[in-house]
């Protein structure tokens, strides 16, 4: 499958994410959701839980979450948990959800399709970026397309943090070699989201 430059700069990202945080870095993993909806009611109603794993270990519930449509809520849930601590994450604005139905033949009742659910980002001054999720069910693809979308920029901010500190302490101690080596590092990471520099 053809993969836009957009998606070759994000798998570059990824091995730099695996390499600088290793175990530390962040996992954003589905446990549930539910989500209500009314014909008397323009908003959808999402609860949903997830474990966060990395520096630390928790479970995280979000409950009574309104949005137009449940990917929105998703999206509003996550945005509004993860954006005061990540604050590069301001920059991210859902604008788009593609849903293709994936139909096989099937000699059983029922179509036993899946469905492939592509969230759709745009991120300031960087254009628009695609997390997609494969599965039988609709909700739990968009769920964890939002999860993972959120994951790739908390650990994107995370490794600029410290890919940082160590480009100052590289500069502080004369060694260019691993200055130059950081600020490589910290360039891959800039060309996917902005950061804030000296904000903690």
């Amino acid at each position: 499958m053809y993969k836009t430059p957009q998606e070759f700069r994000r798998e570059s990202v990824k091995d730099l994410i695996e390499k600088v945080l290793k175990e530390q870095k962040t996992t954003l993993r589905p446990l549930s959701i539910t989500c209500s909806e009314s014909l008397n009611d323009d908003f959808t109603t999402t609860d949903f839980s997830f474990e966060e794993l990395g520096q630390e270990s928790k479970i995280v519930t979000l409950e009574n979450i309104k949005g137009k449509g449940f990917i929105d809520g998703v999206f509003q849930g996550l945005y509004t948990k993860y954006v005061e601590k990540y604050p590069s994450i301001e920059k991210l604005k859902l604008v788009d959800i593609m849903v293709n139905p994936i139909m096989k033949a099937s000699k059983n009742l029922g179509s036993d399709a899946k469905a492939s659910v592509i969230f759709r980002v745009e991120v300031a001054s960087h254009g628009i970026a695609e997390f997609q999720h494969r599965s039988r069910s609709m909700i739990y693809s968009g769920f964890v397309s939002g999860l993972n979308t959120f994951q790739f920029y908390i650990n994107c901010e995370r490794a600029f943090d410290k890919i940082k500190l160590a480009a100052d302490d590289a500069s502080h101690r004369n060694r260019g070699d691993i200055l130059q080596k950081c600020l490589n590092d910290l360039s891959k990471l800039t060309e996917v989201n902005t950061y804030a520099i000296g904000k903690k």
